[in-house]
């Protein structure tokens, strides 16, 4: 499902959109430079120093949730659905929930790699907080 992990969907969807040269060229038309897929799960969690497949940078995908979720990049029932799959997220767990003040809410999508990596996508917000 889209709230827990599961690879063998992420490769499908992946499938249906042309692949990681498919996503790579739709952040492209969207004006993400950055971002790239270059391989399918599980192999694309793999990364070597200096290895450049399947990156981003923290400024690229922040500008890219940004247009996903606020911007004209999907249509308001995608930017809907994508924000329930992020808010309802079961991967990362409390590793940021937890340590949330009350009242504040997030969407967030995680990751795992070699070597310790971990990355955490997220937008936070609160009812007097615009999100961030």
């Amino acid at each position: 499902t889209m709230t827990t992990s599961d690879n063998t969907a992420a490769n499908i969807i992946l499938s249906a959109v042309g692949g990681p040269k498919g996503v790579t060229d739709f952040l492209r038309q969207i004006g993400d430079k950055e971002t790239r897929l270059d391989r399918i799960e599980p192999d694309l969690n793999e990364g070597k120093l200096g290895d450049l497949r399947d990156t981003t940078t923290p400024k690229a995908i922040a500008s890219t949730l940004n247009k996903f979720l606020f911007g004209s990049a999907l249509s308001e029932m995608n930017q809907k659905k994508l924000e329930s799959w992020m808010v309802n997220n079961q991967v990362t767990g409390n590793l940021l929930r937890s340590v949330l003040p009350a009242g504040w809410n997030i969407a967030d999508r995680s990751g795992a790699g070699g070597f310790g990596a971990r990355s955490i996508t997220a937008v936070v917000w609160s009812e007097h907080q615009a999100p961030i």
